[in-house]
């Protein structure tokens, strides 16, 4: 299949869930039923940010021996939420628990459980979808929801400091906020990036972006948030059961192979498990935010134009986000066969920051972007990475 047709056919399919709204309160995959049926202990927490953002937090405390260990926080990806962490018993949340840390879920503001608590007034009741204020790009995700999140686990936990595990757009989250609040960087022990979706010059995605940027625009100028779903909870069930007809099955399966560059070796439960907790919904401002960073070439603040730019930054161009100031000891792991995030352009990144201790490349295992997170071979491989780099 070919570049653009692959494009195409992800557009199809993600048209098909955006005008496939209903109202009914359905619960699907979430994060919090997953820790409890493998029988971890689960606890729960709001988060107010200072800018009156509502996040929600899950926590693994302990893997059942009640001793709990250094907090590590997990940080998804886009269109994804908490649960990719702890879809199956193997997923990362787990297996850090089961290594004696103290496992943080974080959900971005309109995701997860941050979106739940936002949408429904209580149990049984309508989503408003217009309750969340999707004013937002990963800008505000880095400066004020990481904060808050660190603050509040250190605070909770009793320690000085926190791991953080950041998965693609977790990992620019942490950019974000480690180099625009540079004080954090003593709270944070070690950073472990997974795929790090921070600059994209020798993507191939990047050709397609740039020759539709335009109509991309238009598209996301005419939502606050895509998907656009009046309740994405009972949107991704409907989605999860259409999945598991035998007769539509393998187009969802064919779905993931496009996003992920790859044929997944992946059984049926994975994805129906994926069809369920994907897509969640993203800003539009946080998606033509990557905009921005793909056109340019660089990891820069937003830009509002040059009268919005001259109010908020007193430029006319927005700065960069300076990644000289992560000084946290960073660690990166990435698949040679990543179509999103390629080893080149992993490099590059790599040579910006002035504590980085080492870069994994895996080739042993055919796969992509989301065989990080969902292909149990490449998944295990990036598990143990994790957990002996934290542990070391």
């Amino acid at each position: 299949m070919q570049l653009l047709d692959k494009f195409q056919f992800i557009f199809i399919l993600l048209s098909c869930v955006i005008f496939f709204n209903t109202c009914d309160y359905v619960t699907c995959l979430d994060t919090s039923q997953r820790i409890k049926e493998f029988g971890y202990p689960l606890e729960t927490y709001e988060v107010w940010t200072d800018d009156r953002a509502h996040l929600g937090l899950e926590r693994i405390p302990h893997n059942g021996n009640k001793v709990i260990g250094r907090p590590v926080l997990l940080m998804h990806g886009m269109f994804s939420d908490s649960v990719v962490f702890a879809v199956q018993n193997s997923s990362l949340g787990f297996v850090l628990s089961d290594a004696g840390f103290d496992v943080w879920l974080y959900n971005s503001r309109g995701t997860g459980l941050s979106r739940t608590l936002s949408i429904y007034k209580g149990p049984g009741s309508l989503p408003n979808m217009n309750r969340v204020s999707w004013d937002f790009s990963f800008h505000e995700l880095g400066v004020y929801d990481l904060t808050a999140v660190i603050d509040f686990i250190l605070k909770k936990s009793e320690y000085s400091k926190l791991d953080i595990v950041g998965y693609s757009l977790g990992a620019t989250v942490a950019f974000v906020g480690l180099s625009d609040k540079p004080e954090y960087n003593d709270k944070v022990n070690k950073l472990a990036l997974i795929a790090p979706a921070t600059n994209f010059k020798t993507s191939p995605v990047t050709a397609i972006v740039k020759q539709f940027s335009e109509i991309i625009l238009i598209i996301l100028n005419g939502f606050d948030f895509f998907p656009f779903t009046v309740d994405p909870d009972t949107t991704l069930s409907k989605l999860r059961n259409m999945c598991a007809n035998e007769s539509v099955l393998m187009s969802c399966k064919r779905f993931i192979d496009v996003l992920d560059g790859v044929d997944l070796p992946i059984d049926k439960n994975s994805v129906l498990d994926f069809a369920a907790a994907f897509p969640q919904p993203v800003s539009s401002k946080l998606l033509k935010h990557y905009l921005q960073v793909v056109m340019k070439d660089k990891l820069s603040h937003y830009d509002y134009g040059t009268s919005g730019n001259l109010l908020r930054y007193n430029k006319i161009i927005p700065p960069d986000y300076d990644l000289s100031k992560v000084t946290v000891p960073t660690f990166v792991i990435n698949s040679k066969a990543d179509y999103l995030t390629t080893s080149k352009d992993v490099k590059r990144l790599a040579n910006l920051l002035p504590n980085i201790k080492e870069v994994r490349y895996i080739d042993q295992v055919q796969g992509g972007h989301l065989s990080l997170v969902i292909n149990p071979n490449t998944k295990e491989i990036v598990n143990s990475f994790i957990v002996t780099t934290l542990l070391d």
